[in-house]
């Protein structure tokens, strides 16, 4: 197992929290059991879940392309699940879905998981990490965001890599740093929006262990996104230099419907 293979599982991860749970390249299996939700007919325009850039309301819709350096591709983000202390956001690829849970608190939302759920399997080619993730803190969106607000958000992670029959245990953590720019106006295929540009620093900590050996990596990234109120995320773009490799994502929203 040499710094490569690991070079290449965290590129993958860096891909997972840029586009918050969902990867045009990766897949993800083994989605969480959804929870019964205690309210399944409510929205949260009121009490923990009600956000002012993020609105959490059931069987809300947003459809986003991706291109760049990964490929082009598609996917789908619908609340399924709302409950007083958190909800679930499933996901649909052409041929894949998966759950990813959020927490809701006084500060905001938080997303729990980087994919569909606490043990998420990853795998692209000859690479396939199994792996799960604890400790998710800090905040994904603040209850409110104005220009100048900085939050962070974090989680760590532990598994098993294998990459072409050699397995080795991961043991990793993600800190992203963000920063509220002020509002622009963006328009994408879903529309034109005043949304607030939030940049974001991305830093990714992974180590795997094969037959005693320790290998470490840092990888860094930057995203810039802008979110509307009322609406949601409406596009990202992203972009990362591992070792002289640099790499580019841009996600765009499609369309959207917020009953």
């Amino acid at each position: 197992m040499n710094q490569l293979s690991t070079m290449k599982i965290t590129g993958l991860l860096y891909i997972l929290l840029l586009i918050t749970g969902c990867s045009s390249t990766p897949t993800a299996e083994a989605p969480l059991e959804q929870p019964e939700s205690l309210a399944p007919d409510v929205n949260a325009t009121s009490g923990l879940c009600a956000n002012s850039h993020q609105p959490v309301v059931n069987g809300a819709t947003w459809n986003y392309s991706i291109s760049g350096t990964m490929g082009n591709s598609s996917f789908t983000n619908t609340i399924t699940s709302i409950r007083e202390d958190g909800f679930t956001m499933t996901v649909e690829f052409d041929d894949l879905t998966l759950n990813q849970e959020w927490a809701c608190s006084q500060e905001g939302l938080l997303a729990l998981q980087m994919g569909g759920g606490n043990a998420g399997l990853l795998t692209t080619g000859d690479t396939r990490l199994e792996l799960a993730t604890q400790n998710a803190s800090g905040v994904t969106y603040p209850k409110e965001i104005s220009p100048g607000d900085k939050w962070t958000y974090s989680l760590d992670f532990t598994g098993t890599m294998d990459i072409a029959g050699q397995s080795a245990d991961v043991v990793g953590d993600t800190q992203s740093n963000f920063t509220a720019i002020g509002v622009e106006s963006i328009t994408v295929p879903a529309g034109t929006f005043e949304a607030m540009k939030i940049e974001s620093g991305i830093t990714i900590t992974i180590s795997s262990t094969f037959q005693g050996t320790t290998v470490p990596v840092t990888f860094n990234g930057t995203s810039t996104s802008w979110i509307a109120p009322g609406v949601g995320w409406v596009k990202s773009i992203s972009s990362s230099d591992f070792g002289g490799v640099t790499s580019s994502e841009t996600i765009d929203l499609q369309w959207y419907n917020i009953p």
